[in-house]
């Protein structure tokens, strides 16, 4: 999950008519704590640094030799990503720099934070539940901001470039390409909504899609631009589970129409509006036409 500035959040949840007529409660910033969490962990913690990855975990909090194998494993999760994303590409905005895994004991959403730093709740950490590589696509695909719509200056842009922006894209190929990552090289990547992975993720959409009461909703902006704003709320339950199923089976279903770098070369034109049109040029056929073959495809 990117994370989302608390202004943002009030613009996504109802502070602006263009998302919503109603206003609803927004979750908790969970990103506001950040500069606190790295402060404690560069004071008391301990890095460690691998050639892709500097893990930083609080004293005492695992065991050290289990944390330093894990690093180890998180590395090479990090290079398989690498590998599979190209490059490196000169509009990446980490560069060649580290990733910085956060382990954080208080609770909140696993995120990232665009400045090359991933923080993990201690206790996904302990139940092997962390979605690790899938923050990390976040920070391997970002381009130079503004980016992500917070990026943006003022709430205006902000409600401008959200509503243009393909959150399916980028929350569904960074699940595609940690899933990807973790069958492959056995990652112990955290399902954090239980969908199976890459070979259950179409049967799972479809049958989330049916029994959700919000279903409509929810398949309304996959493969659309613009927020699905209960995401951002305390609605956020209500949504999640079928909404990131199904970013993930649209995504897995455009990857094989189009091959997954032609994926990968639209992050740059995000910000530039043209991804569509590169997207549709890459599918030979009209985004709108995509999903309705998909949703056929998917369809019990």
């Amino acid at each position: 999950m990117r994370v989302i500035h608390s202004a943002l959040l009030l613009v996504i949840a109802g502070a602006a008519p263009a998302f919503a007529q109603t206003p609803v409660t927004a979750l908790v910033d969970w990103s506001s704590d950040d500069s606190a969490r790295v402060a404690d962990l560069m004071a008391r913690g301990r890095p460690y640094t691998r050639a892709s990855v500097i893990l930083w975990a609080p004293p005492d909090s695992l065991d050290q030799a289990w944390l330093a194998s894990f690093a180890d494993t998180l590395d090479a999760g990090v290079a398989s990503l690498k590998a599979l994303i190209g490059g490196p590409h000169d509009w990446q905005r980490l560069g060649t720099r580290r990733i910085h895994f956060y382990l954080s004991p208080s609770r909140f959403v696993s995120h990232a934070d665009g400045r090359g730093g991933v923080f993990i709740a201690m206790a996904r950490a302990r139940e092997r539940s962390a979605p690790f590589l899938h923050e990390a696509v976040h920070e391997l695909l970002a381009a130079p901001p503004p980016f992500y719509p917070f990026e943006h200056g003022d709430s205006i842009a902000w409600e401008r470039a959200a509503a243009k922006f393909p959150y399916w894209l980028t929350e569904g190929l960074a699940d595609y390409l940690a899933q990807t990552t973790a069958a492959e090289w056995g990652f112990p990547e955290g399902d954090v909504f239980e969908v199976g992975g890459l070979g259950k993720v179409d049967s799972v959409c479809a049958a989330r899609l049916a029994e959700n009461p919000r279903g409509d909703e929810i398949r309304e902006r996959i493969g659309r631009t613009g927020p699905l704003r209960a995401l951002f709320t305390a609605e956020r339950g209500e949504v999640a589970p079928t909404y990131y199923a199904c970013s993930q089976s649209f995504t897995k279903y455009v990857v094989a129409r189009t091959g997954l770098p032609a994926l990968v070369a639209l992050f740059p034109a995000i910000p530039r509006g043209t991804w569509r049109a590169s997207l549709e040029q890459a599918a030979g056929e009209p985004l709108e036409q995509l999903r309705r073959s998909w949703l056929r495809a998917i369809s019990p």
